[in-house]
């Protein structure tokens, strides 16, 4: 089975809250005609608190979007850093062979 990407299990999320929209506008016309009002209210208390709820997952995911984001623009930094640290301490042993050199070749103090 194949791994689902985080977009398909968006899709498939914003579907199965699209099929439970209509099965509940569906649920609510019946109910309307058919129960009484306090059930009613419990019914809206629960849709509201699930479009909320639908609501901030979606910006909770667009927050993790964002994150995942910064960190592959974070690590891409890094690297760079890091490959200037190389070349640096390249630059930094080939100057120190060269100081050794030059002192190997002083004459000593008299």
């Amino acid at each position: 089975m194949p791994v689902s990407t985080y977009e398909d299990r968006i899709a498939a999320l914003e579907r199965k809250v699209l099929n439970l929209e209509l099965r509940r506008l569906h649920n609510e016309q019946n109910a309307e005609r058919n129960m009484p009002a306090e059930l009613g209210r419990t019914l809206q208390e629960l849709n509201e608190n699930g479009t909320i709820l639908l609501g901030l997952y979606t910006r909770q995911a667009e927050d993790i979007a964002a994150i995942k984001e910064n960190l592959s623009d974070i690590k891409e930094n890094t690297e760079r850093v890091e490959n200037r640290l190389d070349r640096l301490e390249a630059k930094f042993d080939e100057h120190t062979a060269l100081l050794t050199q030059i002192l190997a070749r002083l004459p000593e103090k008299p």
